[in-house]
């Protein structure tokens, strides 16, 4: 289920500014764990790994082992970022006849068994940790056993979307267990709320090491658990799992080079939108002017129609990402751009989640890790094993089962993924200046985008960056919501132009963190008001 609560406050916040390390993340209780590995001794990757396990805590629908992670990380003294692709792959027993043939499946269904895939984020936690990590697994990891065991106060915007999910989490009863009260509702704001399974899992992890996760002990309680419930996943699907290192792809955009993770995941969709919105020059507009406005939005249309019909699984991609990358495409798609007329026909679109985090951290040596991670909708799959407390993610729904679609079902295969993490370099020189990501399903890339020119174009600090108004364009629906205070006089030529506008109580504007590095070695931090983030630093 889509989450729908996260508003701008009318107050806004500082930017923090720090020396020594910052990190930002979307719970307080997490960024300050990370912080905490910071003065212990850890760096940017200690404090990523803790503040990703607090999150699994205290955020239990956005997030957890259970679900997927991407990452990009600067390393002091290397030239470009590196990537590493933390989803899972579908099941090898589960065949593509079974669902559409046997089970005469259009789609693969968002709850239940079907759309759990193999988690990849637990290998991904690992592997960034046995490479860079300072500290010991055990101690990044004590942050998240604490608090699930101890308990911790639930915030009031948790809360409220925790009880949005309240119906979905009845329909299993291991979810029902771990995840409401009484098995009949969500905790309440300020409500201390303990998770000793999950708390014990994580003191299994930090015992034995993330591998047990897929080959050990507790591989063997979440196979035992998921075969019970009828899944296809295996030992065979699990041992064989390992999150990848990758070469992220890139653009320069605006004199600034923009990094993102390659697909299966959705990046490549924020560098065509900002390709197309350059070669028509949105630079000479004012910020969300109607025909700022409309450029994106006929952008972003355009780069999802690419994305819905080529982006997949990177080894089953039909198209050479190179080809999107390339001026030529920019140039053509900016040409089917009306500057008086919105695109009316557009294609068709799968339905994405929205519910997930984003953090990203850096050290006073200016190792900085730009980290997504997220179960895609609120509690996965709503499948939750009572003895392990784990959440499983529903990614598998990310599949399509039209035939001969790149992005069609297949055994061992990667779903088209939502979650993106940033960089933003100098070009000349490829100086980390912004570690960033914008959450919420398919805003992600348009999300991006106007935080991106926020920063490039209209030399925002990352905290006005990140609070800056917000439009959202539904695919499906064809619709576009603005926040306020994008004017009713801008949605009013917005709508002449054939954009249709609709009301924003209801639309998803997504929530970021951002961390900026100054020219004297400083670190700036936004963290988005649209969720109980915060940015901390020392």
């Amino acid at each position: 289920m889509a989450v729908k609560y996260w508003r701008r406050p009318t107050a806004g916040r500082s930017a923090v500014h720090t020396k020594n390390g910052l990190v930002a993340s979307s719970q307080p209780l997490a960024s300050s764990a990370g912080v905490q590995m910071l003065k212990a001794g850890g760096n940017a990757c200690d404090a990523v790994v803790a503040m990703a396990a607090v999150l699994n805590v205290v955020e239990p629908f956005s997030t957890g082992i259970g679900g997927d992670a991407f990452a990009l990380l600067s390393i002091p003294g290397e030239r470009t970022p590196i990537a590493i692709n933390g989803s899972g792959f579908s099941p090898r027993n589960l065949t593509y006849d079974y669902l559409a043939v046997e089970e005469k499946l259009t789609s693969i269904p968002l709850t239940g068994i079907l759309p759990i895939t193999i988690p990849g984020a637990v290998s991904a936690w690992g592997m960034i940790h046995e490479k860079f990590g300072k500290l010991s697994w055990e101690e990044v990891l004590t942050p998240a056993i604490n608090y699930a065991i101890d308990g911790y106060p639930v915030s009031p915007v948790i809360s409220q979307v925790w009880d949005v999910l309240v119906s979905k989490l009845k329909l299993h009863e291991g979810a029902k267990e771990n995840y409401l009260i009484d098995k009949e509702r969500a905790p309440m704001p300020g409500e201390i709320f303990k998770q000793d399974s999950l708390g014990k899992t994580f003191q299994l992890l930090a015992k034995r090491g993330y591998r047990d996760f897929y080959e050990g002990e507790l591989a063997n309680r979440i196979l035992g658990f998921l075969n019970n419930e009828g899944s296809a996943i295996n030992a065979q699907d699990l041992s064989a799992y390992s999150a990848e290192w990758t070469e992220p792809i890139s653009k320069v955009i605006y004199d600034h080079r923009l990094w993102e993770h390659g697909p299966n995941g959705q990046g490549l969709v924020t560098l065509q939108i900002l390709a197309i919105a350059e070669e028509l020059d949105i630079a000479r507009y004012p910020l969300n002017s109607a025909e700022y406005l409309h450029i994106l939005i006929e952008a972003k249309k355009l780069a999802f129609s690419d994305a819905f019909s080529y982006l997949a699984d990177i080894n089953h991609m039909k198209v050479d990402v190179n080809a999107f990358l390339s001026d030529k495409y920019a140039q053509t798609r900016a040409s089917q751009i009306n500057p008086n007329r919105a695109l009316e026909k557009l294609p068709f679109a799968l339905d994405m989640g929205e519910d997930t985090v984003y953090l990203t951290a850096i050290d006073k040596s200016g190792f900085a890790i730009s980290f997504i991670n997220s179960l895609y909708y609120g509690f996965g799959s709503g499948v939750v094993d009572p003895k392990t407390g784990i959440a499983f993610q529903n990614r598998g729904a990310g599949f399509t089962l039209e035939k001969g679609h790149p992005n069609q079902y297949k055994p061992r295969k990667r779903p088209y993924h939502t979650i993106i993490p940033a960089m933003i370099t100098e070009t000349s020189s490829n100086r980390l200046l912004h570690s960033f990501g914008v959450m919420g399903g398919h805003h992600q890339p348009i999300g991006q985008s106007q935080v991106f020119l926020n920063l490039v174009l209209h030399n925002m600090d990352a905290q006005h960056a990140i609070d800056s108004p917000r439009f959202h364009h539904d695919q499906l629906s064809n619709t576009v919501a603005f926040e306020e205070p994008i004017s009713l006089q801008v949605r009013a030529q917005l709508h002449r132009l054939g954009h249709n506008v609709k009301d924003s109580v209801d639309a998803n504007f997504g929530g970021g963190q951002i961390i900026s590095v100054t020219e004297n070695g400083s670190f700036i931090g936004g963290s988005d008001p649209r969720k109980d983030g915060q940015a901390q630093g020392f």
